[in-house]
């Protein structure tokens, strides 16, 4: 078990049950990405946590790379979850989750990825991206909202996703981003036997839907669902949609509805 050796993790468990999902955010998404799907899974022991460099986790050393993302993953998975657990991952924290299942299988009961951005990006295009983020970091996270949420024009909604997305420093925003080129999953997925629900909005700007299509021809237990007429990040704006899936997709899974409440906390630096 690698502990963070740099920093702290900041974490959220919520309900109890004898049904464990670990749960996390994409670029700079924090776990809060999830909590409202957590509510409306009641018998599911759920966690989640701020990847570092996003909302409130800590990073002392630059530059943030995707192999400490995927050992701060499975730090946390037994930090707070006893026993293996169904591994939810959005955008870019689905390349975490696939490489964390990749190299510790047994750890897991299934996968639930939403919008994943699983496949290397461009050099060049990362290279522009991070250039205009570093110009004006509040115009593109708030042009990267807009673009994440088409099918609402809810103004709390897009206050509160930008207020979260600006957590994170300009300086480790740049940094994850640029983690999209260092990993090449193509071709390397044929082993991973894992149930997988895939899913992805019709009306996705940041990922095309033919990402999550060619996904789920290279896992060998996945199934796709397109969710018609929502965005990048319908965990936020149809969570108990979301749930609902998660709960259908997994149906072997004892269910008992008894809540404690929410722990948060930081892991220990």
């Amino acid at each position: 078990m690698t502990r963070p050796a740099d920093g702290g993790l900041r974490f959220a468990r919520a309900a109890d049950g004898p049904c464990s999902l670990l749960a996390i955010g994409g670029w700079i998404g924090p776990g809060e990405v999830w909590h409202d799907c957590f509510a409306h899974l009641p018998g599911w022991r759920c966690a989640s946590y701020d990847h570092r460099g996003s909302g409130h986790s800590r990073h002392q050393r630059a530059p943030i790379g995707l192999a400490e993302q995927v050992d701060d993953l499975l730090f946390m998975a037994d930090a707070l979850l006893d026993g293996p657990c169904v591994l939810a991952a959005e955008s870019a924290g689905a390349a975490v989750a696939l490489m964390a299942a990749l190299r510790e299988p047994q750890r897991f009961t299934g996968l639930v990825l939403v919008a994943a951005a699983w496949r290397r990006a461009d050099a060049r295009a990362l290279a522009a991206m991070s250039a205009m983020l570093e110009a004006d970091p509040a115009a593109f996270i708030a042009g990267f909202v807009e673009q994440c949420l088409p099918e609402t024009r809810d103004p709390d909604i897009r206050r509160w996703a930008n207020r979260v997305l600006s957590q994170a420093s300009p300086a480790h925003a740049r940094e994850l981003l640029l983690c999209r080129g260092e990993h090449d999953l193509d071709g390397r997925l044929g082993s991973l036997a894992l149930p997988a629900l895939i899913l992805h909005g019709s009306q996705d700007r940041i990922v095309p839907a033919s990402d999550s299509s060619a996904l789920v021809g290279q896992l060998p237990n996945a199934r796709l669902h397109v969710l018609e007429g929502f965005g990048h990040a319908p965990m936020i704006t149809a969570p108990g949609r979301i749930a609902g899936l998660i709960d259908q997709a997994f149906p072997a899974e004892a269910r008992r509805t008894d809540t404690h409440g929410q722990d948060t906390g930081t892991s220990p630096a």
